[in-house]
């Protein structure tokens, strides 16, 4: 019952010691309480004076109020050491998290990873709240109390033994039942929230394409499941239940059953007989309440299960050997060559590649058969040239076979990418390094060159599933190219996964990471010890001041773990004081910053960021075209490949990708580079 990784953590065999003391004193107690408590009822049975209950009634309190004291110092260590598991774990998860990057959020998707995050946490916590002091208890109380039996009467405490093995018999038939129910279960769940997020970030592209209310059908039938799978977990936790409570009250039926005739033979003095009576029910109390809370520990034990395995996860080494001083007017970065591709069935959540690919590709899916059905073709596109000709490199296809992938709990998504289901062969990495390439999906980036020189701002701009944000993980270091080479001021890199490279880089996504804390610690994010002044003008450069001058605390207010209780644009703004107040950082990586803003919000943010980007080498991937305008160059992608680069006045006019971008994405932005 006990998961092994609970013993990794510091401490956990000294507070099981401690339980253990704890619940041996509690029994001990329970045998006080009843002596006292059987003492007292054989004086009223036999009309002895009232001051003859003075000493029982005494040793029975004195011993039920120790009783719970020890109950509230067990749950009290308990409670603590839950928390502190907890407090142990929840860095360690974000730190892989944050190393990992989004190709994390890729393979086990959204809504999993948030599900680990928030309910996995709280699951662990309880799971050790409620079993260790449980076990303690099962492990001595019923001991301690069967040897009190025993020496009263011999017969009673056969019978209590006799009963013990039988139900705890009962108890692992049913618990290994419930254990695989309840690991269905929370696979199940785990599904549930991937598709359920998957579907929030694609609802506008399932709309636009009106295929909205088809795929209703499928977030029904993943719910279906996962209501069936919880109903069955219950169904065995009630069977469990009524079980342990049969046989319970079987055992003390019987007990009673012998006590009362050798009672009525006179065999039997009354005492023991009442010693034994009243001590059956605290007998069998440990294994009847590790039995009810059995299902509600299977979550956590399966929550701290999930979570050790994500952390324990393997993972590109991080080069600490590489020395660099950071970016400066004369630095220079080469690209050659590069290629990337996301392993077979993952997911590209959190990339713009996704946010409307995802569920983009599975509405596409369900537009061509929808086509097909109307022009009497088969359902598979057999024989239809131009469907196949439609699923292009890097194109996301839905699995036919819905149903086997969501049973799946090994892979929660149901999509894979790309037409071909060949292998891909191993390829030589920049430095030499083999990296094994089996059923990956096709090249998210390929052959991509380019070569960045002193400070700048660059541009990828590309239509939605181009490459940009896949591009700027690859240079955040999240995603690790397979081919290729990368060259930084002369050190020939494997990757961008090096440590002093991040240490120099900001990196700041679509919807920037805000934990539960002030503001002014969420603008602390990169320098922990940053002095009250420094981060007060970090938020005015940021344009901060309008905002905060409306909060009572001002930088002092609280606000949520998600952004919960700040808008989008105020999160954004928060992201810049982190950029803004460590100056150590030189290269600014943007992913969409006002991708998810209203077009008054974009304007002012803009206006912030450029005085930002000066003095910067800043990459910045959008789809909003009036940031050429501003930048400095140009790399145009189109199914991860760079099909143009050069400057904005070379570009524009030319008649190039870029202009036929522009021209169906409204080219009116920008009409002061074609005069």
């Amino acid at each position: 019952m006990i998961d092994k990784s609970l013993f990794r953590f510091d401490g956990v065999r000294q507070r099981m010691g401690l339980l253990a003391l704890l619940s041996l004193a509690q029994a001990l107690c329970i045998v006080g309480q009843a002596h006292g408590l059987a003492r007292g009822l054989v004086e009223i049975w036999k009309q002895h004076a009232v001051s003859a209950l003075v000493s029982p009634a005494i040793e029975f309190l004195a011993f039920y109020a120790l009783r719970h004291l020890c109950d509230v110092a067990k749950q009290r260590i308990s409670s603590k050491y839950g928390k502190y598991v907890a407090g142990e774990i929840r860095p360690q998860l974000q730190e892989k998290i944050f190393r990992l990057g989004p190709q994390a959020l890729a393979s086990r998707g959204t809504g999993s990873t948030v599900t680990m995050l928030i309910d996995g946490l709280d699951q662990v916590k309880s799971y050790i709240e409620i079993l260790l002091p449980k076990m303690t208890d099962m492990m001595l109380i019923s001991l301690v109390i069967l040897i009190a039996v025993w020496w009263q009467d011999w017969v009673s405490g056969l019978i209590l033994l006799l009963m013990y093995p039988l139900i705890i018999f009962f108890m692992v038939i049913l618990g290994l039942a419930a254990r695989d129910r309840s690991n269905k279960q929370y696979a199940q769940f785990n599904i549930l929230n991937t598709k359920f997020v998957d579907s929030i970030l694609g609802l506008p592209t399932l709309k636009m394409l009106g295929v909205d209310k088809e795929y209703e059908g499928e977030i029904y039938s993943v719910s279906e499941r996962f209501r069936k799978r919880t109903i069955d977990v219950l169904k065995v936790a009630m069977t469990s239940t009524f079980a342990l409570d049969w046989f319970t009250t079987l055992g003390i039926a019987i007990m009673a059953v012998f006590l009362g005739l050798r009672l009525v033979n006179g065999t039997m003095p009354l005492f023991p007989a009442m010693f034994a009576l009243i001590m059956a029910p605290d007998y069998f109390l440990p294994v009847r309440q590790f039995g009810d809370n059995y299902h509600a520990t299977l979550d956590g034990k399966n929550a701290l299960h999930d979570i050790m395995s994500f952390i324990d996860s393997s993972e590109t080494p991080q080069d600490t050997e590489t020395q660099w001083d950071g970016w400066k007017a004369d630095s220079e970065l080469k690209l050659e060559d590069v290629d990337f591709a996301y392993p077979a069935g993952s997911k590209l959540q959190g990339d713009d590649d996704v946010q409307s690919v995802a569920s983009h590709n599975v509405a596409m899916n369900a537009v061509e058969q929808q086509r097909e059905g109307e022009d009497g073709k088969k359902p598979d596109g057999s024989g239809d040239s131009k469907s196949k000709r439609r699923r292009g490199r890097g194109e996301k296809v839905a699995a036919q076979d819905q149903q086997s992938s969501v049973e799946s709990a090994s892979a929660p998504s149901n999509a894979s990418v790309g037409s071909d289901e060949k292998d891909v062969e191993p390829k030589k990495a920049g430095a030499g390094t083999i990296v094994e390439q089996a059923e990956t999906q096709p090249d998210a980036l390929h052959h991509v060159s380019m070569s960045f020189k002193g400070y700048g701002k660059i541009a990828v701009i590309g239509k939605s599933g181009a490459g940009k944000s896949t591009l700027v993980n690859l240079l955040a270091g999240f995603n690790i190219p397979h081919a290729g080479s990368i060259e930084l001021d002369g050190h020939r890199l494997d990757n961008f996964n090096v440590r002093v490279w991040q240490r120099h880089i900001s990196y700041i996504p679509q919807t920037p990471y805000i934990f539960s804390g002030s503001i002014a610690d969420n603008i602390r994010f990169y320098v922990n010890d940053a002095n009250d002044e420094d981060v007060k003008a970090a938020a005015h450069e940021a344009g901060l001041d309008e905002w905060l001058a409306e909060l009572a605390d001002g930088l002092d207010t609280l606000i949520g773990e998600g952004n919960r209780g700040i808008s989008g644009g105020q999160a954004q703004r928060i992201a810049l004081a982190r950029v803004l107040l460590d100056k150590s950082r030189e290269v600014l990586l943007f992913d969409e910053p006002t991708a998810h803003l209203d077009i008054e919000t974009e304007y002012d943010l803009k206006k912030t960021l450029l005085p930002i980007m000066e003095n910067h080498l800043v990459i910045l991937a959008t789809h909003r075209l009036h940031w050429l305008a501003n930048v400095d160059q140009v790399l145009v992608l189109d199914e991860g490949q760079v099909v143009e680069s050069g400057t904005p006045k070379e570009l524009i006019g030319a008649g190039g990708p870029l202009d036929r971008l522009i021209s169906e994405m409204g080219g009116n932005q920008i009409d002061q580079y074609l005069n």
